[in-house]
């Protein structure tokens, strides 16, 4: 990297802890309960916006409402800016800094060495370019079965990069936070994903990385391992807020030749309120973690918190509406993700799946990590298969029209919604796959292929996974 572009790099983030040092001091009880909630109101009543969720349609399909949520969006970026917990200030970005910062947005990059390598690139709604697909998310897995069950996954070209799965031992010993134990973690993941990747046949895949440090210790330790570049998970800790460790994590990112990926989730019934006012908080998370962090792959997806997932109505709505405004609007590289509460064998799973997904790639995000089976509440509750048939879904509607892929959701969510708030937990990858040989028990092959012909009726190409079908 140019010596010149890099000290840009840092200097953002050294103006973010000044800003962070300097700025006015609120606490973070104030900041959730009183000045999140009572700017966004403010802000979604003067653009026009108080109760346009439409739950009847859960994807919008009238872009100039969606171009509404992103100026909406915009105003609450520049009232609001991004609290610090550490410092407890408010990090503000003006409106000359803002426009600035977007204008040095990157629309595209690539990640991955030799035949590996991929590109990444911002989308447009129903514009028909297949978007990247990354698994799985960081799941718990006994640490016997990350190698087979990454080597499963990886094993067919609808994965383009790996996240997960995370650990809680490391060679028998417990992985606790902020110790010896974590930075090891970071270590000993590269030997097991590098180990993975060999048996699988895609040595030089692209990483999002660590996924096995919940602070910074584990990514300090294991990131440098990589060629670069690679995908930094500098996740913050909720939406509109960022945090010391993130910042850490940043900088070493820039340093070595890394791609931040900076996710915030919102909360649809939390500080960020209803699914309108959830929206903009989320087109403003994502507007503002360029300017504050680097990222160049933000992410803000909303999740309904009665049931901690996003395949319902409200959590759809409210995903797609704050996709499509950014993605209409910008050159945003657009990543969310998908949460899923059902588990592995359950035909909910692979309903909430068709919706998430069709949701989110006919919306025209560029990039999305899953899939999160039983809402990664189960360890070990995550196979190849979950991983296959979101990719091919994901991948499969970037052409769908925005009407199209309404119709299937309307279609399909009223199959799955009454269990949102008991979802079927599944099985495990011991009961569902042999894990010698990689292969699926005949029953859950045999679901599988009906699952993925019960999409293509709904009118979604499905590409072959290049293993069973």
């Amino acid at each position: 990297m140019d010596k010149e572009m890099l000290m840009e790099k840092h200097g953002k983030i050294l103006r973010t802890m000044d800003k962070a040092r300097l700025g006015s001091r609120v606490l973070e009880k104030e900041w959730d309960q009183k000045i999140v909630p009572k700017t966004l109101k403010e802000v979604a009543k003067e653009f026009g916006l108080l109760k346009t969720c439409d739950i009847n349609n859960p994807i919008n399909t009238d872009p100039e409402l969606a171009d509404r949520f992103w100026q909406a969006g915009w105003e609450a970026a520049l009232r609001l800016g991004f609290y610090c917990p550490d410092t407890e200030t408010i990090i503000k970005v003006d409106e000359d800094e803002l426009k600035k910062e977007f204008a040095k947005v990157p629309s595209s990059f690539k990640i991955g060495q030799g035949k590996e390598e991929r590109t990444i690139a911002a989308r447009k709604p129903s514009d028909g370019h297949a978007p990247i697909f990354t698994a799985p998310l960081s799941i718990q897995m006994d640490e016997e079965l990350y190698i087979p069950l990454v080597q499963g996954i990886a094993s067919s070209q609808l994965i383009d990069f790996q996240e997960g799965p995370s650990l809680d031992t490391v060679m028998g010993s417990p992985l606790l936070a902020d110790t010896p134990y974590e930075t090891f973690a970071g270590i000993y993941e590269y030997h097991l994903r590098k180990e993975a990747q060999k048996r699988a046949g895609r040595e030089g895949m692209g990483n999002a990385l660590v996924s096995s440090a919940s602070t910074h210790f584990g990514f300090l330790s294991g990131f440098n391992l990589y060629e670069m570049p690679q995908i930094a998970l500098c996740l913050n800790p909720a939406s509109l807020k960022i945090n010391y460790t993130t910042l850490h994590k940043c900088f070493v990112a820039n340093e070595l030749g890394g791609v931040i990926r900076s996710e915030s989730p919102t909360m649809i019934g939390g500080y960020t309120g209803a699914p309108e006012t959830t929206a903009i908080a989320s087109i403003a998370t994502d507007i503002l973690q360029f300017p504050i962090c680097g990222a160049a792959l933000p992410g803000s997806p909303s999740y309904d918190i009665r049931y901690a997932g996003n395949c319902g109505r409200h959590g759809v709505w409210t995903q797609s509406i704050a996709t499509q405004a950014v993605t209409r609007n910008s050159n945003i590289i657009l990543m969310k993700t998908i949460n899923q509460v059902s588990g592995p064998s359950t035909d909910m799973f692979f309903l909430e799946s068709i919706v998430g997904m069709t949701a989110a790639s006919a919306s025209g995000q560029a990039f999305t990590i899953s899939p999160r089976s039983a809402g990664g509440s189960k360890k070990n509750h995550l196979t190849p298969i979950e991983a296959w048939y979101n990719a091919a879904v994901f991948k499969g509607a970037a052409g769908l029209s925005l009407e199209q892929a309404n119709d299937i959701c309307k279609e399909v969510i009223p199959k799955f919604e009454d269990q949102l708030f008991d979802p079927p937990k599944g099985k495990s990858f011991r009961d569902l796959f042999d894990i010698d040989t990689l292969t699926p028990i005949p029953e859950y092959k045999e679901q599988y292929l009906k699952m993925r012909a019960y999409a293509q009726s709904l009118g979604i190409p499905m590409p072959a996974d290049g293993v069973i079908c």
